[in-house]
């Protein structure tokens, strides 16, 4: 239910929650746009530049877009069921997953390999929804979803940078291996997130000697 946390979380809580959400969507975006040069190079690597390069760059991006299509249709669901904490460690550990079959890629096979985790990749879905649980109706929430996109931006504008600046120097698989760092640490950041107030009730209502409804 949207604002079902905002209530049980106090003010001063509740803004150092949202903080570290607009700080895991730059991670997230940061570590996403750092890899992104490696794939190229990776492509020309192993088919040879050319017209084949071309294709298979091309199908991959294809084969990620449907991956990153048949997630969108269940994640919705995963954080319906198991809450945005859950779902922004299961999207953390999907991201590092990633990213560490692309730092180990030696064949096209691989490449294509390191794509399948990301069907469980949908950050700024977890983060919306973070937002939605967090706030209430109204303008609080409208400027958080804006903050939300800004944070997506700032990550995405320094991830392809400092990619390309790790390529320049010569060790492009140096950015995939950043990227999996990046993404542990989100993942043990989003760990800290509060629990869905329904969650914890039931919890203390399993507890021993919890007093009988």
């Amino acid at each position: 239910e949207p604002g079902r946390m905002s209530a049980a979380v106090d003010g001063a809580d509740r803004g150092r929650w949202i903080w570290l959400v607009y700080a895991l969507v730059v991670l997230y975006a940061f570590c996403f746009q750092l890899q992104a040069p490696l794939e190229p190079f990776l492509v020309d690597k192993l088919v040879g530049k050319g017209e084949e390069s071309t294709l298979a760059y091309g199908r991959l991006q294809t084969f990620f877009q449907v991956v990153q299509t048949i997630g969108s249709l269940i994640f919705g669901n995963f954080l319906d069921r198991f809450g945005m904490r859950v779902g922004l460690v299961v999207n953390f550990c999907a991201c590092a997953l990633t990213y560490l079959l692309l730092a180990n890629t030696s064949s096209l096979a691989i490449l294509f390999l390191s794509k399948v985790p990301s069907v469980l990749m949908a950050g700024f879905l977890c983060a919306q929804t973070a937002v939605s649980q967090l706030t209430a109706d109204g303008d609080e929430r409208l400027v958080t979803m804006g903050r939300l996109t800004t944070s997506y931006t700032v990550g995405g504008v320094f991830g392809p940078y400092v990619g390309g600046r790790l390529g320049a120097g010569g060790d492009y698989f140096l950015s995939a291996k950043i990227a999996v760092l990046g993404s542990l640490l989100a993942a043990g950041l989003s760990a800290l997130m509060p629990a869905p107030p329904g969650r914890t009730a039931a919890k203390e209502a399993a507890a021993p000697g919890a007093p009988a409804a």
